[in-house]
């Protein structure tokens, strides 16, 4: 995971799998990187991820409820085909729009 703030707008880029494994290495800095005052919009960037399970639907899930708490946007890029398959299944979007 890299990561870089711009303004009031953080980055996330994740990498390769988004699974149970990944997920617990990277949620808690997730959390960290997220109490920035003055946040108010938080992107996750997918160009690098390979495949997401029901794992990585749910850390985007709580993320946004963390966030939405405090009015911090969550937003999707980078969405590859495979990824963008399972997100629609999930109903993902209907809480957080693609870019």
């Amino acid at each position: 995971m890299k990561y870089k703030y711009l303004s009031d707008q953080l980055i996330i880029e994740l990498v390769g799998d988004v699974d149970e494994h990944y997920v617990s290495l990277i949620r808690s800095d997730i959390d960290i990187l997220t109490e920035k005052p003055g946040l108010k919009q938080v992107v996750f960037d997918f160009s690098r991820v390979t495949f997401v399970d029901s794992t990585g639907i749910g850390l985007i899930f709580g993320r946004y409820k963390k966030l939405s708490a405090k009015k911090i946007e969550l937003i999707l890029k980078n969405v590859s085909t495979h990824v963008d398959r399972v997100f629609r299944t999930s109903g993902i979007y209907s809480i957080c729009p693609k870019i």
